[in-house]
């Protein structure tokens, strides 16, 4: 249960307390205006909205959900977005007036004004921007030029900063940008004395548990403990982790799921469709050295015209298995091997166990004759019989 302090400060410190179930102890968080926070925190800090939000990052997961979540919050009703939402284009905005504008100006018709920048490249470290056409349109040429305008410009900040400051209370800012933000930059100190600052960054297979615990307890859902085991090995399969994908399936799974915790075979069933999630199936029957299971997965993909995938997971896992191998010489094993193969410490001390089954030189020369199959792929040709042998290879240990 959540209590508030109604004693809020005049700098927009506010607090939050939850009891502990276990412990039965009431333990206090305080945020500040001007937080980093990661999304737990973030959605936390949503039951007393601020006047200016800076969401940024590469993971749009984060900043999507953030930009719904502070909306559902100011404006509940369509009807109410249609009058209050003032939307801009971060990207094409040429004047950082427009956005002093919306910032000072009140609202007529309704009761709030929201403002909501998208993609501004306005908290871009300088060595990130040189490419970006802001900075690029900004070198002149003559030295004259460009003291006139770095000068406009430093301007049009500084009242943009003083707006941002002096917010009134109908009005709310959001920020949103793909970039990490620098904080060194005026802009930014600005919001960090008024506001809330969310950082999006793209999760870690290792960082999983917590995000798979927060989105449970959102979906109102438990997960037995194969049931957990089977989707973070599933995960630990895909080179680049899309939260999009992950909440979707997750999602699915709950609205499945008849009971109250999640079940290894509510995934299964609702995954099945998933290229990753055969793959996972593939690599797993090598791990066991089941030639028959494995052979029948793998010419399932193929068929499914899913052999580039099926390459390309193929090849991480046996580079997987390899690195496993020489963390273990070096006296790393176990759940340690998850930080140095970027795993969660379960999957990883799996990972460890499966590499004992195969010689290096049967998991080098796989890994040269993967290679040699994505080459016959992007070229045209079928590598189907190739990665026949190579799952062969792997099982028999030959």
């Amino acid at each position: 249960m959540i209590f508030y302090d109604k004693n809020i400060n005049k700098n927009y410190d506010f607090k939050f307390a939850f009891q502990d179930k276990q412990c039965d102890n009431i333990i206090e968080k305080t945020f500040v205006a001007g937080d980093n926070v990661n999304y737990s925190e973030f959605y936390t800090s949503l039951k007393k909205i601020q006047h200016v939000y800076l969401l940024a990052g590469a993971e749009s997961y984060y900043v999507d959900r953030g930009i719904n979540d502070i909306l559902t919050r100011l404006l509940p009703n369509e009807s109410d977005r249609n009058e209050c939402l003032i939307k801009m284009d971060g990207e094409k905005i040429s004047d950082l007036n427009e956005i002093t504008a919306a910032v000072e100006t009140a609202p007529f018709f309704s009761e709030k004004n929201v403002i909501l920048v998208k993609n501004t490249t306005l908290f871009k470290s300088k060595s990130n921007a040189a490419d970006d056409s802001e900075e690029v349109n900004d070198i002149d040429k003559s030295k004259k030029s460009t003291k006139s305008k770095t000068k406009s410009k430093d301007t049009k900040m500084e009242r943009l900063i003083n707006a941002i400051q002096n917010i009134i209370d109908t009005n709310y800012l959001i920020f949103t940008t793909r970039d990490n933000a620098d904080k060194r930059k005026p802009l930014y100190k600005a919001i960090a004395s008024v506001g809330v600052t969310l950082e999006a960054e793209p999760l870690r297979h290792w960082q999983i548990d917590k995000w798979l615990d927060f989105n449970l307890k959102q979906l109102g859902k438990g997960m037995e403990a194969s049931a957990r085991s089977y989707f973070i090995e599933i995960i630990s399969m895909l080179p680049e982790i899309s939260l999009n994908y992950l909440y979707n399936e997750l999602n699915k799974t709950a609205l499945y799921s008849s009971s109250k915790f999640i079940t290894k075979s509510d995934l299964q069933t609702i995954m099945a469709q998933s290229p990753e999630v055969s793959s996972f199936a593939l690599n797993d029957a090598i791990n066991e050295k089941n030639l028959k299971k494995a052979s029948y997965l793998l010419s399932s993909q193929i068929n499914e015209g899913k052999e580039a995938i099926v390459i390309a997971l193929l090849a991480r896992h046996v580079r997987l298995l390899i690195r496993a191998k020489n963390f273990m010489r070096q006296g790393v094993k176990g759940l340690s091997l998850g930080k140095p193969l970027g795993l969660n410490p379960y999957v990883a001390q799996k990972t460890g166990e499966a590499s004992k089954k195969f010689s290096d030189k049967v998991l080098e020369d796989a890994l040269v004759m993967i290679a040699d199959a994505d080459y016959f792929y992007k070229s045209g040709k079928s590598g189907s019989e190739l990665l026949e042998r190579i799952v062969v290879k792997l099982i028999r240990n030959t």
